[in-house]
């Protein structure tokens, strides 16, 4: 669950097709579980809406709620929000264009971030049908067996929580909204800065123990038809900005996971919902109030789930005396 999660919130570049297009992942959900995500929905500040606008005293925070994958879709979105971003002071990101270089440095000198360097291979840690089934969905992903065999846990649960649908045009370069925008903010000259170091989000995923990591990478293996569902309704709840919804029905759908223990499920989503969303955002908030002491006019785009809850951005800016109004 935690890199399903970190699938919505990390800043990835991966596109997604209309080949994720599919069946509402809604349809396969109870009753009692429709009710139980309206009734959460319903309890949550600023569960609805993409953009908003922050004010107090004469300066201003434009927040975007961004999805880290390309969809054409965005196209329209981007273009409607291109005057903000040129006319801002300062744009804020969760990782920039200078954390994206550090990345592909840190990646590149040092294996160990992808691949375990000594101790048991995944197929010597996983049963024979689990190690199959591993085979199945990284070799779907172009990814052979044998590289996946040394390959870090958390980073291969990362990878199967893209569906394949979704990653088939990885080399072709297209942006999500994040990236549209910053390109969008280095046309205009507006400088770009990031939320919080690029390691950060590294450092969660590799804060667990090496057999923790095995257990959660058995519950990346889901079925490809129900991942599919859950991608392509993801992206329709985006677009149609609800995002609280889209939340919450990330939560109840994993129970849908073949052989899962619901009790633990939901007890890591709630843990990974206090790591990336919760403790990130509080630790956000301090960045953004003092740009804004400094700039009048700054634009903040982050992940969209970033922005609802009641440990949500715009929540955080509400407490401390901003004025907080919709956009779209």
């Amino acid at each position: 669950m935690r890199a399903i999660l970190i699938a919505l919130l990390a800043c990835l570049s991966l596109p997604a097709q209309a080949l994720c297009n599919g069946p509402d992942i809604r349809d396969r959900l109870s009753t009692a579980d429709k009710a139980a995500i309206a009734e959460a929905v319903a309890q949550t500040p600023f569960s609805a809406g993409l953009i908003h606008v922050a004010q107090k005293d004469d300066n201003q925070i434009t927040l975007i709620g961004t999805m880290h994958l390309h969809d054409p879709r965005l196209t329209p979105l981007a273009a409607s929000v291109a005057h903000m971003v040129a006319a801002s002071d300062l744009l804020m990101v969760e990782a920039g264009p200078d954390e994206e270089a550090d990345v592909i440095k840190a990646m590149t000198s040092d294996p160990t971030l992808m691949f375990m360097p000594s101790g048991p291979t995944l197929p010597e840690r996983l049963d024979e049908s689990t190690w199959q089934a591993l085979s199945r969905a990284v070799s779907d992903r172009g990814i052979p067996a044998m590289l996946a065999a040394r390959m870090q846990p958390w980073y291969l649960s990362l990878v199967l929580a893209i569906p394949p649908c979704a990653t088939t045009d990885l080399g072709a370069g297209l942006k999500g909204l994040d990236g549209m925008i910053i390109a969008q903010a280095q046309t205009a000259a507006v400088p770009i800065v990031a939320l919080e170091p690029w390691d950060t989000l590294f450092n969660l995923m590799r804060a667990d123990p090496i057999d923790v990591q095995v257990d959660q990478l058995r519950l990346s293996i889901a079925p490809p038809a129900l991942q599919q569902e859950m991608f392509a309704s993801m992206l329709d709840s985006y677009f149609a900005g609800n995002i609280a919804e889209l939340w919450e029905v990330s939560r109840v759908a994993s129970h849908l996971i073949p052989g899962i223990d619901i009790v633990a499920a939901d007890s890591l989503f709630d843990l990974s919902e206090q790591e990336l969303l919760v403790d990130r955002n509080q630790a956000w908030l301090p960045r953004i109030l003092s740009a804004a002491e400094m700039h009048n006019n700054i634009t903040v785009a982050v992940g969209a789930a970033h922005l609802q809850g009641h440990e949500g951005v715009l929540n955080l800016l509400t407490q401390d005396g901003w004025t907080v109004s919709p956009l779209r």
